[in-house]
């Protein structure tokens, strides 16, 4: 507050022509810090000068007047050429401070044309000199940054149409400084190519009173071509009318062409390149993912990448920030079946490989996308093939009810061309071209086949002679348990095995009697074979129809069965689960077999030590 009221203040001191002050008002007391009595008759102007500076006072007068001899005063001959001097100088205070002061000295003159003194007239402009160093340094530190970044700045004046540049837009241009400047001046420069975009890009921003960016080539004076990158911001009066544009200017010439670089190497990629930004808009794609995906770049270019994935990955957006969160270079979704969805709403079968990139922006993520289409086909080829086969041994089971006989054939006839047939998938799945993926596949079409013609010729060989095996009758719940009792009556006995049934909710059944019987006595005799050693064995064998559905329940409390270690083998051929002596693994195979061979389905829930239930579903 002090410096600011200082500036407004004038001290004004007037001297006889011998330097002597005698007049010293209330400004020069308050700058100077001297009261008019030590200063009037006492002092001259010298005592708050600088001698330094008086000396150049001195040698400005000498060189004003063409002096070339040193032995003058200055006052005398300025006040005989009635001129005067302004300057800046340094006051020294009477505390011994300084500030730095505007000072004017004139001559005073008698009416009769003498000299008979001077007046000095000073002003403290410190604040403004330290505005000024401040401005000055600013603009230092902006030309230096402008010159670090390849930017300058501009404004164009749409009244006047004058333009004006920063010192380091001259440079960009290659234009000497001291040229005139209007918009003519700067569209001059613009690349031949780019003019009409340059045209319509501004025409647009004047018209939507909005400046677009704008990213051109231009031609320098000396023939260079750089690429540059306009932003700016448009000025408005009161009546909404465009006055003046203001903005900045960048050399990006290094950039676009590592850009141009990088994309030609997205597009010489052999598989579709998404680009997606932290926020899941897409960046930049390639022909491959344009062609894959249907879509033209600039539909794309900050769309969400949600567009290309089907509605029902609906968590994709929580794994895209989870990836942000912790990015490393991996496959997406491994073992799982993967799709996208292109323009028209097709699915695609992809795989996804993802890896970050980071950028002067923030971080990205490159996505490179297969379309697995044909390898699908091919596979789904296999998995036919493999169903086929799975359905003629389906058939081949249902119709030989000499589970002996089966296995022998079975593991003479059969195990070299399957284990041909795993050992050609295994290969298949590595291969890395689909020319190689298109041979092996050849060859699993004559593997099926001769496996196919194996297996029927075991199906006509071993073909039941009294067809009994698709026979379907009405039959009791009840009787067929009777028989199993019968047939089980001395295990039943020696096991004190209880034995509970309800039939009352559903006590018949249209089903093949031979294989009933035979689920009765394979999950009875398990039950009592795999007893808990600490009690009787207890089994609990239920009917039910549920939502249409016919289902029998056989229900025991005897070792159980570790479901988390052997759940996926419990229904297998030559499968056991306890070392008990008279275990084959050959009951609950056949089970399954007689039960799915009819249209039904079996599952089983299990707690070790605690018991099992097993889950027949007839007509699922």
């Amino acid at each position: 507050m002090k410096a600011n009221l200082n500036s407004e203040i004038i001290a004004v001191i007037a001297t006889n022509k011998e330097g002597i002050i005698y007049q010293f008002n209330e400004g020069a007391e308050i700058l100077l810090g001297y009261t008019a009595s030590e200063m009037i008759g006492l002092k001259t102007v010298n005592s708050f000068l600088v001698e330094k500076e008086v000396k150049n006072f001195k040698k400005d007068i000498a060189l004003k007047y063409n002096i070339k001899d040193s032995d003058f005063d200055p006052y005398k001959l300025l006040a005989e050429y009635n001129g005067y001097d302004a300057r800046e100088c340094t006051i020294v205070k009477k505390d011994g401070t300084t500030f730095i002061s505007h000072s004017t000295l004139t001559p005073l003159i008698s009416e009769s044309g003498k000299n008979i003194g001077f007046i000095r007239i000073i002003k403290n402009i410190t604040n403004q000199k330290n505005i000024e160093a401040d401005l000055l340094r600013k603009n230092q530190v902006l030309n230096s940054a402008e010159k670090i970044t390849m930017m300058g700045n501009w404004q164009w004046n749409l009244i006047t149409n004058d333009v004006t540049w920063s010192s380091n837009l001259y440079n960009i241009f290659e234009v000497n400084p001291k040229k005139k400047l209007t918009y003519d001046t700067y569209f001059s420069f613009v690349h031949p190519d780019d003019r009409e975009l340059v045209n319509i890009s501004v025409a647009k921003s004047l018209n939507d009173k909005f400046f677009y960016d704008l990213l051109h080539r231009i031609k320098t004076t000396s023939g260079k071509t750089k690429t540059i990158q306009l932003l700016g911001v448009l000025v408005t009066d009161k009546a909404g009318n465009v006055i003046e544009i203001i903005g900045t200017c960048q050399d990006v010439t290094e950039q676009r062409m590592a850009e141009i670089k990088f994309k030609g190497l997205l597009e010489s990629a052999p598989d579709a390149m998404v680009i997606v930004n932290e926020l899941g808009k897409i960046q930049l794609i390639n022909k491959q993912a344009e062609k894959l995906f249907g879509y033209q770049a600039e539909e794309l270019i900050n769309k969400p990448v949600e567009l290309l994935i089907p509605q029902r990955y609906s968590h994709h957006t929580t794994h895209r920030k989870i990836f942000f969160e912790r990015p490393k270079t991996r496959k997406m979704g491994e073992g799982k079946e993967l799709f996208g969805i292109n323009k028209k709403g097709k699915e695609i079968p992809i795989q996804i490989s993802l890896s970050p990139l980071k950028t002067e922006e923030g971080l990205l993520v490159s996505a490179a996308i297969r379309d697995i289409t044909f390898q699908k086909k091919a596979e789904n080829k296999i998995l036919e093939a493999n169903k086929s086969l799975e359905l003629l041994a389906n058939k081949l089971t249902s119709q030989n009810v000499q589970l002996a006989d089966f296995a022998h054939i079975t593991s003479h006839n059969l195990r070299a061309p399957v284990s041909n047939l795993n050992s050609l998938l295994d290969f298949y799945k590595s291969a890395e071209t689909e020319e190689e993926r298109t041979i092996l596949f050849d060859k699993f079409e004559i593997v099926i086949n001769h496996l196919t013609l194996t297996l029927n010729t075991l199906i006509e060989a071993l073909k039941t002679k009294d067809g009994s095996s698709k026979h379907m009758e009405s039959l009791s719940f009840n009787d067929v348990l009777n028989k199993t009792k019968e047939i089980l009556s001395g295990q039943i006995l020696k096991t004190d095995t209880k034995i509970v049934s309800d039939f009352s909710k559903k006590p018949n059944i249209k089903y093949n009697k031979v294989y009933l019987e035979s689920i009765f006595l394979n999950l009875v005799s398990n039950a009592i074979k795999y007893k808990s050693k600490d009690r009787s064995p207890e089994i609990f064998i239920q009917s039910v129809v549920e939502d249409g559905i016919e289902k029998l329940k056989f229900k025991d409390n005897g070792l159980g069965i570790n479901l988390e270690r052997h759940g996926h083998k419990v229904f297998g051929l030559n499968k056991v689960f306890h070392r008990h002596p008279e275990a084959k693994g050959v009951g609950l195979f056949m089970t399954k077999v007689q039960v799915e061979s009819l249209g039904g389905t079996i599952s089983v829930e299990s707690v070790v030590n605690e018991g099992s239930t097993f889950n027949i579903n007839f007509n699922e």
